[in-house]
């Protein structure tokens, strides 16, 4: 697996947590949560997760963001902000596997639980533009503002590039600043 692989965003489709006996539980977040992870090309992180429905769960929400990097199956996150502050400069190893469309994530909680710190496993799934966005890339074919994704399914990013343009007139910047708001 290369870094150009794992660059984009990803959907939560499962996080569980693999108990003594080597079965899975519903991992912190309940039985379904949801979540993103973003991988950037020039190396940033972002993760938000939280749990969905009503049944209880240990936490509600779980968020960082910081720097990655890749190193065979190896992928750490330095964790610069996080939800959990004892996260905050801390560097997070997890063993990691892609097949297709799907990114695995396996390490060993931050907090022990009942006095062991078990392992958990988070799947994620390439994210597909829905939504608003896809209405947008519908509407004239581009992403617009900040917006990066992947609108062909091939991993690679779309910018609208006079979103970027510092030779962009103040005009453009101001007419900008009036549709993003």
């Amino acid at each position: 697996m290369t870094p150009e692989e794992v660059v984009g965003v990803w959907r939560l489709a499962s996080y569980t947590e693999v108990g003594e006996d080597g079965g899975t539980v519903a991992g912190p977040l309940g039985e379904a949560p949801a979540g993103l992870l973003i991988y950037t090309a020039d190396g940033h992180v972002a993760v938000s997760m939280m749990k969905t429905g009503d049944a209880p769960a240990l936490e509600t929400y779980m968020g960082y963001s910081g720097q990655w990097r890749l190193a065979g199956d190896r992928m750490t996150h330095r964790v610069q902000v996080s939800a959990h502050p004892r996260m905050a400069g801390t560097e997070q190893i997890r063993r990691v596997a892609l097949d297709g469309e799907t990114l695995s994530l396996r390490g060993t909680a931050v907090t022990p639980v009942g006095g062991r710190a078990p392992e958990r496993v988070l799947t994620w799934r390439r994210a597909k533009p829905d939504g608003i966005a896809a209405d947008r890339i519908a509407a004239d074919g581009t992403a617009s503002g900040s917006t990066a994704f992947d609108s062909t399914g091939s991993g690679g990013t779309a910018f609208n590039s006079t979103a970027f343009d510092s030779t962009a007139s103040d005009e453009t910047a101001e007419q900008q600043e009036k549709e993003t708001h």
